[in-house]
């Protein structure tokens, strides 16, 4: 029994391996030696190498009976399929732009006409149609369909002609909200998307966005692109990554490996693009920090366990945000926000029952009543009989109340302080 497990993992081994060969193999079929011929017969070639791997694992599964490697090549072929609608889009954009940034030799791609794509497109369509339905009903019968639509609707995205700046995000996002939607309207949760076919096909949905992002790196983007590129990865992922598994662990060390995308998009918006589109040296720190923490604070709501962590950080962060811009440049305006976000993040952290929170609220809120304070004393120099008369009625109205509710006001302290003892 024990050699039949070893001998089991040996071909789990070698499919593998064998797997890896073949994406290797696809990878040299367009990166070696293949520019020397036209970009027809390479686009043709390569569209027979994905009908022999299909045609290979129909072989294997009606012939042979063995599912597992019919699985595996009818996969391949499947994913080779986004490769060919790549081929077909680099058509396209030969004819309306001659701009090919750094792309390799081997990675041009060109057209005598638009009978040659129409050809070219209709082949495809035909053909790899079929090997589609094929590969996901070997994966996922019972949505091999809404899979099959969804997926070549998603390699549509592939053949639009646009390489620079937000047209491409735009594509970007199209394409991953089309899969996210498909995914959890119609897969997660399910038996088969639990699998590890399912998750195969969940993943070859974000293939086409994946060959998107990576075919944009070979041509000069801004900062705000890349930016705002990083951040969507980022949110997809922070989004996608936690449907694949359903131990909560994994899942909230997933969603924290999704958040590095989303902060170092950021701060190449916040350091780089923000300070030349708007002449500065560099931007404040309200700038750079505050809407950092206001996504933390909106990733904490998504997060399977981790909203703890993300809003200590957020908290964390505005309160240095916050004292930073009034150690730079006090202002009234700058003072009145440190006491609203700092009686915020209060009441959020009394109502989570979160101390750091809790704390650097009260800790925000000192300070900027300290500041006011500041500026009430700059308003005194200028009309004394005022601030005297105000500072008269505030004294009396809180000595009235402090007599009033004073044991009151204190047992509440005296319970607050219990409950923070318990408080995460």
């Amino acid at each position: 029994m024990e050699r039949w497990m070893d001998i089991q993992k040996l071909g789990q081994l070698l499919r593998w391996m064998g797997s890896m060969l073949l994406l290797g193999a696809s990878a040299s079929f367009m990166l070696e030696g293949w520019h020397t011929f036209g970009s027809q017969v390479r686009y043709f070639l390569f569209l027979g190498y994905l009908l022999g791997l299909a045609g290979l694992g129909i072989l294997l599964g009606s012939r042979v009976k063995e599912d597992k490697g019919a699985r595996t090549l009818l996969g391949l072929a499947v994913a080779g399929i986004a490769a060919q609608c790549s081929q077909l889009g680099a058509m396209i954009h030969s004819m309306v732009s001659a701009d090919n940034g750094s792309l390799p030799g081997a990675l041009l791609y060109e057209a005598a006409g638009w009978s040659q794509i129409a050809v070219s497109g209709a082949a495809t369509l035909l053909l790899l149609g079929p090997v589609a339905f094929l590969g996901f009903s070997a994966l996922n019968r019972p949505q091999a369909r809404l899979l099959t639509g969804a997926y070549l609707l998603a390699c549509s995205g592939l053949l639009i002609p646009v390489r620079h700046g937000l047209p491409v995000t735009m594509v970007l996002i199209a394409v991953a909200l089309l899969a996210l939607w498909i995914d959890s309207r119609f897969i997660s949760g399910t038996t088969g998307g639990g699998t590890s076919e399912g998750i195969i096909c969940r993943l070859l949905l974000l293939l086409p966005a994946g060959l998107v992002a990576a075919r944009t790196a070979f041509y000069p983007q801004s900062d705000l692109f890349l930016g705002v590129t990083s951040m969507l990865i980022g949110m997809l992922l922070f989004e996608m990554l936690p449907r694949l598994t359903k131990e909560d662990v994994e899942r909230t060390r997933l969603q924290a490996f999704s958040t590095v995308p989303i902060l170092l998009g950021w701060c190449v918006i916040a350091f780089q693009y923000i300070p030349s589109a708007w002449n500065m040296t560099a931007a404040g720190p309200l700038v750079t920090l505050l809407p950092m923490s206001a996504m933390l604070t909106g990733l904490s709501l998504q997060s399977f366990g981790g909203g703890v962590a993300y809003r200590k950080v957020a908290a964390l962060l505005t309160l240095i945000a916050l004292l930073s811009q009034l150690g730079t440049e006090a202002t009234l305006l700058s003072s009145f926000l440190c006491v609203a976000l700092s009686t915020l993040m209060v009441v959020m952290g009394f109502r989570c029952q979160e101390r750091v929170v809790f704390s650097t609220g009260v800790i925000g809120l000192i300070f900027g009543m300290g500041y006011h304070l500041t500026f009430a004393m700059q308003l005194y120099a200028q009309s004394p009989w005022a601030f005297l008369a105000a500072a008269g009625i505030l004294v009396l109205l809180s000595a009235s109340y402090l007599e009033k509710h004073a044991a009151r006001m204190f047992g509440r302290l005296v319970l607050l302080r219990e409950e923070m003892k318990i408080w995460r």
